[in-house]
C-alpha cells in the first residue's frame, strides 16, 4: 500500500516538473521575440520599381521610379562594389513619382548600380539593380564634324552646301553665319539631312558648323567639336526674268516678223529662237525693256542666236544703257550709258569658220562685267552698232543679269 501511494506520489512530481519546464522554456522564447519588437513592428519601404540608367559625358543619370509607396523619404545608389555611393531626399509630389539623379566625375565605361529606398525610421528596402554606359575622351576622339561635299551658288543668291554622309550617332548639325545685315544666324539642320540651303548671308562671311553626336540611343549627354569654318562666296543673285517684260519706245527698233519676238531674250531658252529686229534698218538701232524693279547690275551675260554663231546676223558690238524713268519720247537725255561691249571669238578664224572653242564659247554664253559706281536701274536699252556678216537685221539669243543687292 505505501509502495503504491510513493509511485503514485513520484508520477505526479515528474509531470509537475515537465510542465514547469515547458511553462519556463515557452516564456523565454516570448521574451526572445518581445526583444526584436520593441517600439513596434518593423515595416520595410518597397524597393524602386525600376532604374533606367542614361549614359552622359563621364557622368550618367539614373531615373528612378518609386511606385505608390510613401513611406520612402530617401534613395541611395551604391556602385564600384559599393565604394562609392551617392543619394537623394524624396518628396512626394504625385502616387508615382520619378527621380532623376545624375552621377558626376565618372570614368569611361560600363557601370553597375544598386539602388535602394530608406524611410523615416532608416529602414531599407531590397536592392534594385540598373546597369549603363559612360563616355569620355576616347569616345569624343572618333567623332568629327560632317563634311561638305560641295558648296555652290543659285540663280537666287543661296548657297546650296551638298553633304557627306554623316557618322553614326549623329544627332544634328549646327551651321552659324552672318545674314545681310551683319545679325548671327544659327540654323539647325537635322541628321538625316544631304543637302542645306543658306539664305541671305553677308558677302565674303565665314560658315561655321559643328556636329552633334549621341553615343547611344539612351544618352541624354550630346558630344560635339570645334566648329569647321569655310568662307561664303560673294553674294550675288540672278535678277528675276519673270519680272521682265517689253518697254516700247517711239524711237525703238520692232521686232521683224520672223517670230523672233523681244521675250525670247529672257526666256531662258538658249538653242531656240531669240529677238530679231525690223530688216534694213540703219545702225545704230535701239531697243528697251523693263526688269520690274531697280537694281544696281553687277554683271550679266549675253547670248547669241545658236544658229548663226559668229556669223550673219548675230550682234557683235552693242552698248547697254540704263534708266529709271525713260523719256516718252524716245530721246536719250534720260538715259545712263552703262557699258559698251563687244563679242569676241576665241579664235579669231574668219566669219563663217568657227572651231569647237568657238562654239563652246558662244554656248557658255560671254560674260560682261558691269564697271564701278553703276547705277541702280530698272529699265535696260540696249543699242546695237555691228553684227558678224553685215546683215540687213539684228539678232541676239538671251541675256541674264546680276546684282549683289539682296
Amino acid at each position: 500500500m505505501i509502495k503504491g501511494i510513493m509511485k503514485t506520489i513520484k508520477y505526479f512530481t515528474s509531470i509537475f516538473f515537465v510542465a514547469t519546464c515547458l511553462f519556463i522554456t515557452s516564456c523565454t522564447k516570448e521574451d526572445d521575440y518581445k526583444k526584436y519588437t520593441v517600439g513596434g513592428e518593423i515595416t520595410y519601404p518597397a524597393r524602386i520599381d525600376s532604374v533606367i540608367v542614361q549614359s552622359g559625358n563621364q557622368r550618367a543619370r539614373l531615373r528612378l521610379a518609386l511606385g505608390s509607396d510613401p513611406s520612402i523619404t530617401r534613395v541611395k545608389v551604391f556602385w564600384n562594389n559599393r565604394a562609392d555611393s551617392a543619394e537623394a531626399n524624396v518628396v512626394r509630389t504625385q502616387a508615382i513619382d520619378t527621380i532623376n539623379m545624375i552621377i558626376e566625375n565618372l570614368n569611361e565605361g560600363v557601370y553597375n548600380f544598386d539602388v535602394y529606398t530608406y524611410n523615416n525610421k532608416n529602414n531599407v528596402s531590397v536592392v534594385k539593380h540598373g546597369s549603363g554606359n559612360v563616355y569620355g575622351e576616347n569616345y569624343a576622339s572618333t567623332l568629327a564634324n560632317r563634311t561638305i561635299q560641295s558648296l555652290t551658288q543659285g540663280a537666287n543668291g543661296n548657297v546650296l552646301i551638298n553633304w557627306f554622309s554623316p557618322l553614326t550617332g549623329e544627332k544634328e548639325i549646327e551651321l552659324k553665319y552672318k545674314n545681310s545685315k551683319g545679325q548671327e544666324i544659327t540654323q539647325k539642320v537635322p541628321a538625316d539631312a544631304m543637302s542645306t540651303e543658306i539664305m541671305d548671308y553677308k558677302d565674303k562671311s565665314l560658315l561655321s558648323w559643328r556636329s552633334f553626336f549621341l553615343p547611344d540611343s539612351n544618352a541624354f549627354d550630346s558630344f560635339t567639336l570645334d566648329y569647321s569654318t569655310v568662307e561664303l562666296p560673294e553674294y550675288e543673285r540672278q535678277l528675276p526674268k519673270s519680272g521682265f517684260s517689253e518697254k516700247i519706245l517711239p524711237t525703238d527698233v520692232l521686232e521683224g516678223g520672223f517670230g523672233w519676238l523681244m521675250p525670247f531674250l529672257w526666256n531662258d531658252t538658249y538653242t531656240g529662237n531669240g529677238f530679231a529686229t525690223q530688216p534694213g534698218k540703219l545702225l545704230p538701232v535701239s531697243f528697251t525693256f523693263d526688269t520690274g524693279v531697280s537694281y544696281r547690275i553687277n554683271r550679266f551675260k549675253y547670248w547669241m542666236p545658236q544658229d548663226r554663231i559668229f556669223k550673219l546676223e548675230a550682234v557683235k558690238t552693242f552698248e547697254i544703257w540704263g534708266s529709271n524713268n525713260p523719256a516718252a519720247d524716245g530721246s536719250w537725255t534720260s538715259w545712263t550709258l552703262l557699258r559698251t561691249c563687244e563679242s569676241i571669238k576665241p579664235s579669231g578664224s574668219p566669219v563663217g569658220t568657227n572651231t569647237d572653242a568657238d562654239v563652246a564659247a558662244a554656248a557658255a554664253g560671254q560674260e560682261f562685267v558691269m564697271p564701278d559706281g553703276t547705277p541702280k536701274t530698272r529699265f535696260i536699252r540696249i543699242k546695237v552698232l555691228s553684227n558678224w556678216g553685215n546683215g540687213s537685221f539684228q539678232a541676239l539669243g538671251e541675256f541674264t543679269f546680276y546684282t549683289k543687292e539682296h
